[in-house]
Formats: structure tokens, sequence, C-alpha cells
């Protein structure tokens, strides 16, 4: 079956039809100006999770849809192509009223996470910040960071930072992402790989379906909140709550970063730099879909990477859609994140492995 769920914004515009991932809210709302001027179209776009893009994708009521983990849902439209439009950090944010950089290990997440460490002076999280790391420092050409063939950023040194930082005796807040997010699944997926002997559940969109722990016997230690605004607001208004969520709300509710020790020891922050690391040495599929390896030993990859994928149609029910489609998905991927590189969404080109991959399947799309 076609579809054809838009209406006329102009002349020659298209106003398209989506839902989805609430990651990227902010992305779109920063380009759609720029998105508008160069095509004519427009996309009005809340996303209220990955979930209810699945959802709607598979009954019809939008064009495209957005999500952060796969789509595996039986109802999800015949050839339905995954494109890998944009790749960003999921961030580990505290409220501990403190500007000291806050440096934590996989493990130590993934116990803090399945609450196996419950309060916020616990000698595993004292022992992963007083002590030394080496930061890595990325060469820079006209102001843009320089990548090596595999995409990776080029390092010109290290240095080593040393922290000290004494914590409160107080219980940690747990806030996670409540009903489904691609957001948590890419979350718990790392902790899965890094801690399978604790978290031996695969990822999950659900956080309390993935976590080891049945969650609903500490109403305290764990607090549900609903999207990532909602999130970012209960955390914080919780002190000493800890969350994660996309980059740009920390700064937006002023909550601190986690820089995160990846598996080299290094301490390295959520940002665009890291991730591009991570899709370095990620493998993408010819189908779009991308496995990242958060265990790899790159000095300077960030473990929690994540990729939002459009979902659409291989048809449409006309040509004029099907190439606002098209459009939309290219200057998704290659123009907006020109704006918004302070929220963390990292920047790719065409020739590079994963700009390769998503022209191939934007290609696809036809009427």
């Amino acid at each position: 079956m076609l579809f054809a769920s838009y209406t006329s914004a102009s002349a020659t515009g298209i106003t398209l039809k989506a839902a989805g991932a609430s990651s990227v809210n902010t992305f779109f709302d920063k380009c759609k100006a720029g998105y508008n001027a160069a095509t004519g179209d427009t996309m009005p776009y809340t996303g209220a999770g990955s979930g209810d893009g699945k959802t709607k994708i598979g009954n019809g009521t939008v064009d495209l849809a957005f999500s952060d983990s796969v789509n595996t849902n039986a109802d999800k439209p015949a050839g339905m192509l995954h494109i890998p439009f944009v790749a960003w950090p999921v961030t580990v944010m505290v409220n501990l009223n403190s500007t000291k950089q806050l440096n934590l290990s996989v493990d130590t997440i993934a116990k803090i996470f399945a609450g196996k460490i419950t309060n916020w002076n616990d000698p595993a999280i004292a022992a992963d910040n007083n002590k030394s790391y080496q930061v890595p420092v990325y060469r820079k050409a006209n102001g843009k960071t320089v990548l090596d063939k595999n995409g990776a950023p080029v390092v010109l040194r290290y240095n080593t930072v040393t922290n000290r930082f004494t914590f409160p005796n107080q219980k940690i807040r747990v806030i996670y992402r409540s009903g489904t997010s691609g957001t948590t699944n890419n979350f718990t997926r790392v902790l899965n790989s890094f801690s399978s002997s604790l978290w031996t559940k695969p990822g999950n969109d659900d956080f309390t379906k993935a976590n080891p722990t049945d969650v609903t016997l500490d109403p305290l230690g764990f607090q549900a909140a609903a999207g990532s605004q909602g999130v970012a607001q209960k955390a914080k208004d919780t002190k000493y709550s800890i969350s994660y969520n996309e980059f740009g709300y920390a700064a937006a509710y002023g909550l601190g970063i986690v820089n995160v020790i990846n598996t080299a020891g290094n301490a390295i922050a959520p940002g665009t730099d890291g991730v591009l690391s991570a899709f370095s040495v990620a493998n993408i599929a010819s189908d779009g879909v991308v496995s990242f390896d958060p265990t790899n030993k790159l000095p300077t990859i960030y473990p929690f990477a994540a990729t939002t994928y459009a979902m659409v149609r291989p048809k449409y029910a006309n040509a004029a859609l099907a190439q606002s489609i098209k459009d939309l998905v290219t200057y998704a991927a290659f123009e907006c994140p020109k704006t918004t590189a302070a929220d963390g969404f990292a920047q790719t080109t065409k020739t590079s492995d994963l700009g390769k991959v998503i022209l191939a399947q934007v290609a696809k799309i036809g009427n």
C-alpha cells in the first residue's frame, strides 16, 4: 500500500508528516529554517520516542519516522529502509552541584544503573576520579577536526589530567526513560557489552526490561520520566541524581556531564570526536544498520555512541513525495549537523563510509 499523507506547504512545497525519536527534537528545530529554504518543504516535528515512530510508520499515519534503534516490529512496512543519518553521544549526566569534571568507567556506570552502587561516596566512584587520565587533544584545520582515512579524529597529543573529588554521603537517584526509547536501547546495549555478567539481558527500548534489577522495588533510587525533556527536567529537580540523555540537555538544564573511561583507559568526553571514533570502527551493513563495538581499544572511542535512523518506505505514491523524502534525509545527514555540533551531533561527509551508506539508501527511495 502506498501513502501520500501530506499537504501542500506552498505552490512547490510539501509538508511531511513524521514521528519518532525525541533525541532529534533539537536537531530538527535548529535546522528547520535552512531545510525549508533549501528545499521549499517543511517537516513539523516533536518526537515522543522511537517506539512511537516505529508504531506510526507501521500503521501508515506518517510519511517517515525516526528511531534510535533498529525497527524489528512485525508490522513495519515491507522493504522498509533504515538510514543512519546522524550520530551522537548518549550522555551520562549528574546533579551534584559541582563544577568539577566527573569521570566514570563503564563498569561503574553499569553498577550504578543496576542498583549495585547506591551511594555517591562508594569506593568505586572515588577510585574512578581520584587518579590521572590521558585526555586526547585533536588536530584541527580551519576550525575542524582532522580525520584519518577511517574517519577517526587525528590526535595531536594527550594531556594528563589529575582529578581530586570528594563525594557526598548521599543516595544516588537514577532517572531513566519510561516507555520505549531508542536512547535507552543504545545505553543498555553498551552496558550489556561491557558487563554481561551483570547486565545479562540484551539492550532494550524499555529500561525496566533490560535492567537486571526490579527497579520498582526501589522507587526512591529509580525514578522514571517521559521523553528526553522529561528526564532532563526530573534530573534537574532531583539532587544527587544521575541520568542518561542527549548531550544538549545537560547545558539546557544545568546538569554536569560525565567523561567515560573507555577500554583503553582514557577519559573521553561525550562529543562529536569520540562518536566519530566509534563510527570509524563500527560495522555499517549494506541495509544501513550500524553495529558499534563499544569495547574496541581505539584510544579515542566514546563507548556510548548512537545513531538515529530515518525509517522510510522504498516506494511512495508519487515522485514529488519520494523526492521530498530524499531531500529531507540528505539535508538532515549532511547539512543539519553543521548547525547542531554544539549539541553533540557529529557531522559526516558524503565521501565517508557512513556518507556512502546514507546516499546508497536514499537512492533506493522511489515511487
